[in-house]
């Protein structure tokens, strides 16, 4: 609730009648919802939010994808700066917003090919997936036509499956990852699976060439997760972010909940267009504030750039009462 109110603080500066709405979730965390962290360096900044997030979740019991890092911006710039004080306090960041040749790591994670192509290979590296089975077994059927209600087809598939799945896994079990042997198993996976029916089943690849960017952008990312992997487990672990805190823009922050959010870069440099009162810039602000669940945490550098432009932002946190904490 002490949260929703703060983002109602907000919400009423894009719009004077914005209607004040009900928290979904009771509060989880103890102290502030909301604090604003002034630091002089990159260098200090960097090193608190590392030292922060390793004993926030030892603490809390929370894992890295219960947070996000949202940057309004350049997020290449941040993880540049952020990734090694990171990995020196044993948290892991994932730049979502890396470019995967044409399209993005956060936009093949959530391409349908990409899905099935990855739990594909989970149910290779191990029989205990569920899940994976489920969307595996589904999409079968929608790619290779098969009417809803054919049973011989339908059993006739599952079993292609399972006999495909078998190879995959007695040859996944002896071929230990790399860059060379990802790519063999990605071909593996596209030749099962067969591209051209994928390009009839899925809609958004009925026209242009996102499947192709989508096949290439798979393989790249494959051999990029399998370099240095001990396990084909941990390959795919590192190619789906588990255990890895997301750095994102706001901007493909859109639609997504955290437990925490920590937005860096609340400066002139970052907010160089904005002007006060102006709505793109108040609407980008209140996506960053409404992605937090629990607690929103506003990190301003002064290496970084003044805060003249994005003075009104402060304010807007100063009157919902959001503290500022010198670190």
């Amino acid at each position: 609730p002490d949260l929703v109110g703060i983002q109602h603080v907000v919400a009423r500066a894009l719009d004077p009648n914005a209607a004040a709405t009900v928290a979904q979730a009771a509060r989880q965390v103890d102290g502030d919802v909301a604090q604003v962290w002034n630091s002089p360096t990159m260098a200090r900044e960097a090193e608190h939010l590392a030292q922060w997030l390793a004993n926030d979740m030892a603490a809390r019991g929370r894992v890295p994808r219960d947070y996000a890092i949202l940057v309004k911006q350049k997020s290449d710039d941040f993880e540049a700066d952020l990734a090694a004080p990171l990995a020196l306090q044993g948290v892991r960041l994932r730049n979502e917003s890396h470019a995967l040749g044409r399209t993005t790591l956060q936009d093949l994670l959530s391409d349908q090919f990409a899905r099935v192509a990855i739990a594909l290979l989970r149910l290779g590296a191990t029989r205990r997936a569920p899940d994976a089975w489920q969307l595996c077994s589904a999409a079968l059927l929608d790619i290779r036509a098969i009417a809803s209600g054919d049973d011989v087809a339908e059993a006739r598939t599952e079993a292609e499956l399972s006999a495909f799945l078998t190879l995959l896994r007695a040859d996944m079990a002896n071929t230990p990852p790399s860059p060379a042997n990802a790519a063999i198993f990605a071909a593996r996976i596209l030749a099962f699976l067969d591209l051209a029916a994928v390009a009839r089943t899925y809609l958004e690849y009925s026209s242009g060439d996102l499947l192709t960017i989508m096949v290439d952008a798979f393989q790249q990312h494959l051999a990029t997760s399998a370099n240095g992997a001990v396990s084909w487990t941990t390959c795919l672990d590192a190619f789906e972010g588990l255990g890895q805190i997301p750095l994102m823009t706001v901007h493909k922050s859109k639609g997504l909940e955290y437990d925490t959010i920590v937005f860096i870069g609340l400066d002139d440099q970052a907010w160089w267009a904005h002007t006060p009162g102006n709505p793109e810039g108040l609407a980008t602000f209140f996506v960053a504030l409404s992605r937090a669940k629990q607690r929103a945490i506003f990190s301003f550098c002064q290496e970084r750039g003044q805060r003249r432009r994005v003075a009104e932002l402060f304010q807007l946190l100063t009157d919902a009462g959001v503290p500022e904490i010198a670190i």
